[in-house]
């Protein structure tokens, strides 16, 4: 499944505002000097954000699906794409801040899509997914072997799933990508591409060397430089 398949019906943006009150120049600092300039810099933003139709929950701004934080140096999330330029506008109502100039980043495309599609569409990936997989786990040799210290899922298998999936609006749905790559890694080991081993109570793993298959495997295992970690 094509990425071009999917419209992206969110993005990741931050927008720059600039709150005087938060800046010291007396000694180049950062801060507000009292918890009442903290407040009124919160209940500003639930003014204007309020009157543009979202709700204010923990410091964030919330219209359905759209979150922003909201910091006194800037405000980051997701937003619907029909919201995004209408942040400025609201911005421009407040009193204790302003937008600054050119102050809108469009940081990444974002998808309203399912964990069935997620599943759909990373799955497509899988040839690219078992190569970044074997290199990670290659080793100049036999004896060293790869410890990924009891985060293999926050280390590996989830930034992988971030980079070959899709990125969405339900964090569960990036979570299925992971998922995915996770049972990519495991049936790298049962098919005896990448090596499982115990060593001093910890579980440590090495892509096979194309020597240690039989002829008509070798072809299976992809080629990339090695990449030695001593264990």
């Amino acid at each position: 499944m094509e990425n071009s398949k999917f419209k992206p019906d969110y993005f990741k943006v931050s927008y720059s505002i600039r709150t005087p009150s938060y800046y010291r120049p007396e000694d180049s600092g950062l801060g507000f000097q009292s918890e009442a300039e903290s407040m009124a810099f919160h209940a500003d933003c639930e003014r204007i954000f309020r009157n543009g139709g979202w709700k204010i929950e923990h410091g964030y701004a919330v219209n359905g699906k759209s979150s922003l934080h909201l910091h006194p140096q800037q405000l980051l999330g997701i937003v619907h794409a029909e919201l995004v330029d209408a942040v400025p506008e609201l911005i421009a109502q407040a009193t204790l801040f302003y937008f600054q100039q050119n102050g809108k980043r469009i940081i990444e495309e974002i998808y309203d899509i399912t964990a069935e599609q997620q599943r759909e569409y990373i799955a497509a990936k899988r040839p690219e997914i078992e190569a970044e997989l074997l290199k990670a786990f290659r080793t100049s040799q036999r004896k060293l072997y790869h410890d990924p210290g009891g985060l293999l899922w926050w280390n590996i298998e989830l930034p992988i799933g971030r980079k070959y999936g899709l990125p969405a609006v339900d964090e569960q749905v990036n979570n299925t990508a992971g998922h995915y790559v996770s049972e990519v890694f495991a049936s790298l080991i049962t098919s005896g591409q990448i090596i499982q081993k115990t060593i001093n109570g910890k579980q440590v793993y090495r892509t096979v060397k194309k020597c240690e298959l039989p002829a008509p495997r070798r072809k299976h295992v992809i080629s990339s430089p090695d990449t030695p970690e001593l264990f």
